[in-house]
């Protein structure tokens, strides 16, 4: 369980970017708390002058006009010091959320298999925001600061004015550190609960939303409508539970604060009528005890939303703490010029389950070289995506090597061999953007840019067809390409796979969805696209393996056999496993 000194630590390096603003805010605080806090004496003068009866005009609007420049000088800072903490709140709330982005983009895919997207949305957003942690970084610190001062300026004005008063005053300032103490630990629970409930609610809409199509199709509205009735009332109730603990705490604060506040009246008022106090004394204490309330308030809050921060921070932590399963070499190599040979030797890759360790892939070896196309071919499970997965390292072997070129892949750099890759996965990844944006994918290729999208959209077999799209090129796609058949979407994926012309072109069953004559098309283009080009491909077409120079067929995470593309329909396995699904 993280505590409220470890919610300080994880903060501190993001305080040092800001490092000047918040000099500010430490110089200018106490200044604002000062105007504040002297106030209170100048009106004890002008109580004391109108006992004694000697008040006079020029001595009351001397009094009145000192309280009237310290008062604006109070606003005036203390609106520049909370329009600051505001700002800051939001630099800090992006910058939380920029890190953690930065974290989860380097993780492997075993950090999607434990964490859902729901979950991982719901800590980028929900427990960084400016209401909670982004708040807590500066506003809740920063007032805690301010309160603290005030709490120590009124109480040094406070027993030079009189000791029996100030230790009254004291009292229950003892009565909140208790309660703090004892009440803490229930604010950590219904924090975590009510996090967690957020998370509940915001995984159950991703899978719902991706998968609306299916559950139209097998009419589980009312089901759907029913589970997520059940998220979110069980959400309601941890936020009620939170809140209603949080709201008592809150108001137990003040409401000691108070409880000063009347008992400094029931002693003042006695000394006074007994002669042992002045009046402007006990205005002066009655008028600290009023400016004590807050800041007693916003002691309450710094431990309560720090609580509440802490759970947040220990949440982000979980991201941050997942240790990366693809790492950057320390001297990383440029990626290699020329022409590139590809070699697999005796790859090995394993899945964890409740009876042990699974072997997806078992001493794979292979070779592939520039200009050359190699198929790999094999039923559904046999590790065919896996091995292409490997090639970009977005997964790493267990046990043997790939080397490119006579060197490991993981010795090159990781940004620069991803560069060289044009990657097409099973499933096209779109995003709602237009086709230009899901196509260029943030590359710019200045003058070139639209030369190299033309050539592209081309080789990808969709220049006729984006002349169906009224808007070109600027048409919008929808969520995940919602607005574009399967075809679309495939020769889409294509074209950003070719938009950067790689050295190694990875294709995962890319042309599933095109017809015999759009694909042989689509062969013949990407030969003339580059024929120097390092081509893996997966697919469960004959006439595509015929393509290849190569295929290999994988049998249990095991090559089988190898054949050139042109013989496959000579080899019993082939024919068993192709001709007989496609008659």
């Amino acid at each position: 369980m993280y505590s409220i000194f470890d919610t300080l630590r994880w903060l501190a390096p993001f305080w040092r970017p800001f490092r000047w603003r918040l000099a500010f805010l430490v110089l200018l605080t106490p200044l604002a708390v000062l105007f504040n806090v002297w106030s209170p004496i100048f009106i004890k003068r002008i109580f004391d002058a109108l006992q004694a009866g000697n008040l006079s005009s020029a001595f009351l609007a001397q009094q009145v006009g000192i309280v009237l420049a310290l008062g604006v000088g109070f606003f005036v800072m203390n609106v520049a010091i909370q329009s600051l903490r505001g700002l800051t709140n939001f630099d800090f709330e992006n910058a939380f959320r920029i890190r953690l982005s930065g974290v989860i983009l380097q993780l492997g895919r075993g950090f999607f298999y434990r964490f859902r997207t729901g979950d991982v949305t719901t800590r980028l957003i929900d427990d960084i925001s400016e209401k909670k942690l982004g708040w807590f970084a500066c506003s809740g610190v920063f007032r805690f600061y301010q309160a603290l001062i005030t709490v120590l300026g009124s109480l040094f004005f406070m027993l030079r004015l009189n000791l029996t008063l100030t230790l009254v005053t004291l009292v229950p300032l003892i009565f909140v550190v208790a309660y703090y103490i004892i009440s803490s630990q229930r604010t950590v629970s219904y924090s975590r609960s009510s996090q967690e409930s957020i998370s509940e609610v915001n995984a159950y809409l991703t899978a719902t939303l991706d998968g609306i199509r299916v559950l139209k199709a097998y009419g589980q509205e009312h089901q759907a409508t029913q589970s997520f009735n059940q998220v979110v009332n069980t959400r309601i109730e941890k936020e009620l539970a939170l809140t209603k603990v949080s709201a008592f705490l809150e108001i137990a604060y003040s409401r000691f604060s108070e409880l000063g506040m009347l008992s400094v009246f029931l002693v003042g008022g006695w000394l006074v009528i007994q002669g042992r106090l002045s009046l402007g004394t006990l205005v002066a204490f009655n008028t600290y005890i009023f400016m004590l309330i807050w800041p007693m308030v916003d002691v309450g809050q710094f431990f309560i939303k720090g609580r509440q921060a802490s759970v947040s921070v220990e949440r982000v932590r979980e991201l941050e703490d997942y240790p990366p399963e693809i790492l950057q070499a320390s001297d990383p190599l440029a990626f290699p010029t020329g022409p590139l040979t590809l070699r697999f030797e005796k790859v090995h890759y394993g899945f964890a389950d409740t009876q042990g360790v699974k072997s997806a892939l078992h001493n794979v070896s292979f070779e592939a070289q520039s200009g050359h196309m190699v198929a790999l071919a094999g039923a559904i499970g046999s590790g065919k995506s896996l091995l292409l997965d490997m090639v970009p390292r977005m997964i790493e072997p267990q046990q043997g090597q790939i080397l490119l070129n006579e060197r490991p892949l993981a010795d090159y750099d990781l940004q620069g061999l991803r560069e060289h890759i044009g990657f097409v996965s099973q499933t096209p990844s779109l995003f709602s953007a237009t086709l230009r944006e899901n196509i260029l994918f943030g590359l710019d290729f200045g003058e070139e840019t639209e030369a190299r999208l033309a050539e592209a959209l081309a080789t990808a077999q969709f220049s006729e067809e984006l002349l169906r799209f009224e808007d070109g090129l600027e048409t919008r796609v929808g969520q995940r390409g919602v607005r574009l058949s399967g075809g679309q979407k495939q020769r889409i994926a294509i074209a950003r796979a070719l938009i950067g012309r790689p050295s190694i072109l990875i294709l995962d069953d890319c042309t599933s969805a095109l017809d015999a004559e759009t694909e042989a098309q689509f062969w013949t283009a990407l030969h003339r696209f580059n024929p120097h080009m390092l081509v893996l491909l997966v697919t469960h077409r004959l006439n595509t393996l015929q393509q290849a120079q190569q295929v290999i067929l994988l049998e249990d995470g095991q090559v089988l056999m190898q054949a050139q593309g042109r013989d496959v329909d000579q080899h019993q396995r082939f024919r068993s496993l192709y001709m007989n699904a496609q008659t």
